[in-house]
């Protein structure tokens, strides 16, 4: 906790222009339900995060990678994906977005 606040005080210091290699990708489940809704489309997620002052490079769709069983009412596997500038990260977490490390298996996938 103590490691997540110091390294949220220096991202909030870093310089207003990020180098091109200064980025991560970030992902949130697009809350899609089987046989019901697509869940949250990435351009209405992209917004959110510029309303927070994320810088986003790009945005995409992809899968998390994870089984879900075949049943009105679950889960599924899509999510969206962000490139955003790193020192934005401690502000995309707080909104629910997680680094795409931390899916061993996401790759992706078109969105539709």
């Amino acid at each position: 906790m103590i490691l997540l606040s110091v390294l949220s005080a220096c991202a909030a210091h870093a310089p207003a222009s990020s180098p091109a290699g200064d980025v991560v990708k970030v992902f949130k489940s697009r809350g899609a339900v089987q046989c019901e809704g697509r869940g949250t489309a990435p351009e209405a997620m992209r917004a959110e995060l510029e309303r927070a002052g994320v810088r986003v490079q790009a945005s995409a769709c992809g899968s998390d990678g994870r089984m879900r069983p075949a049943v009105c009412g679950a889960g599924t596997d899509e999510i969206n994906l962000f490139d955003i500038a790193a020192a934005d990260l401690p502000r995309a977490q707080a909104l629910g977005f997680a680094p795409l490390s931390q899916l061993r298996d996401a790759q992706a996938a078109p969105c539709r």
